[in-house]
């Protein structure tokens, strides 16, 4: 997929979104990169570390139903829709990223959880997975 481009708080910014899946753990990744425009260097990462399903794909690509914790009302997730890419800048601008400074690579479902939502049915089976350096349960 090539570059979209989104408009958050009058800022410009590019993004991407690539699926991944790892036949050695089982895990799939679902990863969005975002520049401010002209920032091409200073990307924020953000990986949603889940599992994959043969036929649908990644559940994050395709769409989910998650709860949220509050209202225990369900809402269809799909991370390509560019309210989910919205949420992300904003997250990573609470984190201290501006667009022009470098930061670690975010943890998604920790952005999920941030917006209220359940992520315990994202999360990969059997197991343990080790991504970016953090362990997930698998």
């Amino acid at each position: 997929m090539g570059l979209r481009k989104i408009t958050v708080e009058e800022n410009v910014y590019w993004y991407k979104s690539v699926t991944k899946y790892a036949l050695d753990t089982e895990a799939a990744t679902f990863e969005i990169t975002i520049f401010l425009e002209g920032h091409k260097q200073t990307p924020l990462k953000i990986s949603f570390v889940t599992w994959e399903d043969l036929y649908a794909g990644n559940p994050l690509n395709t769409g989910v139903v998650l709860t949220r914790v509050s209202d225990k009302e369900t809402e269809s997730v799909n991370l390509n829709r560019p309210k989910y890419i919205r949420e992300c800048i904003l997250y990573g601008l609470k984190k201290a990223w501006n667009g022009g400074n470098k930061v670690a690579v975010m943890d998604g479902l920790e952005i999920l959880k941030s917006l209220g939502y359940d992520v315990s049915c994202l999360c990969p089976k059997d197991g343990l997975v080790v991504a970016h350096g953090k362990e997930y349960l698998k």
